[in-house]
C-alpha cells in the first residue's frame, strides 16, 4: 500500500505509523519509540522515512495539487478523467504517487507511427509527466489533450529505450528515475536511481529483480496493449 502524506495530521502521527506495538512494549516512551523510528529508518530499509521539514513540504505540495486554488504546474493533468478508457485511468491513477515520488512507474508501449509504421519503447511515466509542465520542454507531451482522446503518447527515441521495427533500430537511454543496463540473458534491466533497486522487465523472467517490480497489463483502444512496470520507492540514498 503506498503511504500519502495526506493521512496525516502532523510529523507525529506520521511517525507513529511506523511504531509496532513490540516498539511500545518494551521501550515503554512513545517519544522514544518516535526517536528510535527516526534512527532505524535513516539507517537500515524500513522505509523512505520523511524529516519533519520534508514532511511538511510535501504535504503543502500535494494538498495544493488536490485542492487547487487556481491553475498552476502542479495541478494533476488526469485529475478530471472520467473517460473508460483502462490505460489512461491507470495513467490518471498513478499520477500523484509518481509526482511525489512514492512509486515509480515504466510503461512499455508498442504503436502505430503517423506513417503507419510500428515502434515501441519502454517510457518512465513520471518523467514525462512533469517534463510536460514546462511546455518549453524539449521533451514536452501534451498530457491534456492526451487524457481528452486528442494526441497519444508515443514512445519516443529519447525514451528508456525505442525500437523501430521497419529500420531494425533499438535506442537505449537513461532517465532521470532510472539507469538502464543490460545483464547476461536479460535484454534491459532498469536500476532507480533513489533506491538503487533494479527491476526486470523481461516477460516470463523469474530472476530475484522481479521481486521489485509489480508488473500489470491493460487494454485500450487508443493504446492497445499497455504493460505497466510499478516499482514502490523504498527511500531515497
Amino acid at each position: 500500500m503506498i503511504m500519502n502524506v495526506l493521512d496525516f495530521e502532523s510529523y507525529e502521527e506520521y511517525l507513529d505509523h511506523f511504531i509496532t506495538i513490540n516498539d511500545v512494549r518494551y521501550l515503554r516512551n512513545l517519544n522514544v519509540s518516535r526517536t528510535f523510528i527516526k534512527n532505524a529508518c535513516g539507517k537500515n530499509c524500513m522505509g523512505r522515512l520523511l524529516s519533519r521539514n520534508e514532511f511538511t513540504d510535501q504535504r503543502k505540495k500535494l494538498d495544493n495539487i488536490m485542492h487547487p486554488r487556481a491553475i498552476s504546474e502542479d495541478t494533476l493533468f488526469g485529475q478530471g478523467y472520467n473517460g473508460n478508457d483502462h490505460v489512461l485511468q491507470q495513467f490518471a491513477k498513478r499520477e500523484l504517487s509518481l509526482l511525489s515520488k512514492q512509486l515509480a512507474t515504466i510503461i512499455f508501449l508498442l504503436m502505430r507511427s503517423k506513417k503507419g509504421l510500428e515502434v515501441s519503447g519502454f517510457i518512465d511515466l513520471e518523467q514525462t509527466f512533469r517534463e510536460s509542465r514546462f511546455k518549453m520542454s524539449q521533451h514536452y507531451v501534451n498530457w491534456p489533450a492526451i487524457f481528452e482522446g486528442k494526441a497519444k503518447l508515443m514512445p519516443q527515441t529519447h525514451h528508456l529505450s525505442f525500437f523501430d521495427w521497419n529500420k531494425n533500430r533499438i535506442l537505449i537511454n537513461d532517465s532521470d528515475n532510472f539507469q538502464v543496463f543490460a545483464e547476461g540473458a536479460h535484454s534491459l534491466l532498469m536500476m532507480h536511481r533513489g533506491d538503487h533497486k533494479i527491476l526486470c522487465v523481461n516477460a516470463g523472467c523469474h530472476c530475484n529483480h522481479t521481486r521489485n517490480v509489480t508488473r500489470s497489463t491493460f487494454t485500450s483502444s487508443i493504446y492497445g496493449q499497455c504493460i505497466f512496470f510499478d516499482h514502490v520507492v523504498r527511500r531515497f540514498n
